[in-house]
């Protein structure tokens, strides 16, 4: 399960000497999981934090290219092993169960897209410029581009989430 080199660091990472047993290998990685979101969400606050003390310096430093290269990292390790292994996919047998979370999904995503859209619009073209002391320009071209942005990134996260979900087919 584990590759030679996650087993050679766990080791050291965890303090044990000997192998664990079945049960106690299950609470590490519990504790790992639930360590590895804490933060995941700490580096996103930290990134932000970052972010804005760049803005009202005038500068960009390392912290906070470095801080949103570990969160692009742990996304997509994420990701793909889970991805790899199948553990994300949910089948359905039922066809109602299975078009009712589709239709979750969907507006799951709308929101989601709404959100980000929103969020990138108020952070980008008047939180940050009023950070770095600049003149506040609203210009619809700007607001269109990160509507446009956040129907985008809400289509894209669904259909990648949707390809999760299947509907259970018996074989002839």
């Amino acid at each position: 399960m584990l590759n030679h080199l996650e087993k050679r660091m766990l080791k050291p990472f965890i303090g044990y000497l000997e192998e664990r047993d079945e049960y106690q290998q299950g609470e590490i990685y519990k504790i790992l999981a639930g360590a590895c979101m804490y933060a995941f969400y700490l580096t996103t606050g930290l990134m932000l934090i970052s972010l804005i003390a760049d803005t009202i310096n005038h500068t960009f430093t390392f912290g906070t290219i470095a801080l949103f290269m570990v969160n692009q990292f742990l996304a997509y390790y994420i990701h793909i092993r889970l991805r790899k292994t199948g553990i994300a996919e949910t089948e359905y047998d039922a066809e109602a169960d299975y078009e009712q979370t589709v239709k979750a999904l969907k507006k799951k995503f709308i929101f989601a897209g709404a959100q980000f859209g929103l969020t990138m619009l108020v952070l980008m073209e008047f939180l940050l410029p009023t950070l770095a002391g600049e003149k506040l320009d609203i210009q619809l071209v700007p607001i269109l581009i990160w509507l446009l942005a956040g129907a985008a990134f809400g289509i894209c996260t669904y259909f990648l989430q949707k390809r999760n979900i299947k509907m259970f087919k018996e074989k002839g």
